[in-house]
């Protein structure tokens, strides 16, 4: 039978759907230092769209001086995501995303590099993103003395406003329109990070002042709810629930990490239906310290530098057309009884194209920051800097692998769970990482858990 194209077809329909933006303030105090915890409780009794949430606040970097030793444009305002060392998520007084993760910074900026492009990162000026791709913030370059040209200053304050964040607020195949009513109240928690997560560099390369920080005030959530809706969704719910035989299940984002430093093994524990990816970085020794100092020349402070090392534990692996031994691994993960791949990675370039293709499938409009990287004339404050791409900068600092282990993660598009089923038992995943050597470990893992309301019961549960 013919099917005429959509495009002859002149119709149209109405639906009643309207969204309003709700502002949210935090429960208790609305500022916030490394390491403070601040709760946010979004409206009640609502169709709250947890994807649009957005967290804005004012931060302000402090304890610069503005001496040519440490001065005002050494100090770079931070991309948003590396502020939070954990976000976690509540729903009806039950802890649904994030609860199994103190390295959320670690986890976001390692998929920002292997996921996103330039476009991406200058669409986002408001997160700070600017500093992922530049040797300086919307403030002023790190090349440029700013004490000595302007007196400089002892603190940076600038507005910040984050979204698209990890866990629940990505579910249920789109947007996560979560029903308040249905499921239960809506709490977030955002843990704050330590200074470690601010990229900072001495006058002559050496320890950084270990008395820069940040403050964050004025804290306020944004989200928006659906405010008028169609009648038929109110059907299909009281259909749902007077049937008393049928469950309403909400599939969604969640994701566990931990870092060890066992040498070039680790192993890590897993419970989940469905494991979508594992994510892993090598971290240096410097990782959480508050005193080493970003490198000339290099763009990540050392708790986001992944950099692959030699057999020799020492160096960088390297690009040498003349010995292809120098970027030789055998890299390889075990869930069970099955390894990821089937066959070791003998060479750490190959991970590159894992990743990519984990994340995008082999699409053609694959994109990424692992190559990115700037060159520096030299170790001066008013030295050249240059953007640039090569593939030692991904041996060197963006050594990021992203195993897949389904087409897609199963909260997203057609929700259907592909992923490893641990089958309600802690899984041992054993990772053979040899890139590392006196540092530590970062393993994280994407999942898909599931909201279940039983229609029999009126109780919710969560399926991790």
């Amino acid at each position: 039978m013919e099917v005429l194209n959509p495009s002859l077809s002149y119709s149209a329909s109405k639906q009643a759907l309207r969204y309003n933006r709700f502002q949210c303030r935090p429960t208790g105090t609305d500022v916030a230092t490394p390491g403070s915890t601040v709760r946010i409780q979004l409206p009640s009794k609502s169709l709250v769209n947890l994807s649009s949430f957005n967290l804005n606040f004012n931060l302000t970097m402090n304890g610069m001086t503005t001496n040519a030793g440490d001065n005002f444009s050494n100090a770079k305002l931070p991309h948003a995501h590396k502020l939070f060392s954990a976000v976690r998520v509540y729903i009806g007084g039950q802890l649904v995303s994030g609860g199994l993760s103190n390295n959320y910074d670690i986890l976001y900026n390692a998929l920002v590099k292997a996921s996103v492009g330039e476009d991406w990162v200058y669409s986002r000026l408001n997160e700070h993103s600017k500093e992922l791709v530049e040797n300086g913030d919307d403030v002023n370059k790190l090349s440029v003395n700013v004490a000595a040209t302007n007196g400089g200053s002892a603190t940076k304050t600038s507005r910040y406003v984050v979204g698209d964040f990890l866990g629940v607020f990505r579910g249920n195949g789109g947007k996560s329109i979560i029903d308040t009513s249905l499921w239960g109240d809506i709490a977030i928690e955002f843990t704050f990070n330590s200074a470690a997560c601010i990229a900072k560099r001495s006058g002559s390369g050496g320890p950084a002042n270990p008395a820069i920080t940040y403050s964050v005030a004025d804290i306020e959530g944004y989200v928006e709810c659906i405010t008028q809706t169609s009648p038929l969704y109110i059907k299909l719910i009281t259909m749902m629930l007077d049937s008393k035989e049928s469950q309403i299940r909400f599939p969604y984002q969640n994701f566990i990490t931990g870092t060890t430093n066992t040498g070039k093994s680790a192993r890590l524990q897993i419970n989940s239906g469905c494991i979508d990816a594992m994510v892993l970085c090598p971290l240096g020794v410097n990782a959480n310290s508050l005193t080493a100092p970003l490198a000339w020349g290099e763009l990540s402070a050392p708790r986001y530098k992944y950099t692959a090392l030699d057999t020799a534990g020492v160096n960088p692996l390297t690009i040498d057309n003349t010995n292809s031994t120098s970027t030789s691994t055998n890299i390889q993960i075990q869930i069970g009884s099955d390894t990821f791949p089937k066959v070791p990675i003998t060479n750490a370039l190959d991970v590159s194209d894992i990743t990519q293709n984990s994340l995008f499938s082999n699409s053609l409009y694959s994109q990424n920051l692992l190559f990115n990287g700037i060159t520096q004339s030299a170790e001066a404050y008013t030295a050249t800097t240059v953007s640039t791409y090569s593939r030692q900068k991904f041996l060197s600092e963006n050594f990021v692998y992203v195993q897949s282990f389904s087409d897609g993660e199963g909260w997203a598009g057609s929700k259907i769970l592909t992923g490893i089923d641990t089958a309600s038992q802690n899984l041992d995943v054993i990772v053979n990482f040899p890139v590392i050597a006196n540092g530590s470990l970062f393993i994280g893992a994407l999942c898909t858990s599931l909201l279940v309301f039983d229609c029999r019961t009126g109780q919710v549960n969560v399926i991790q």
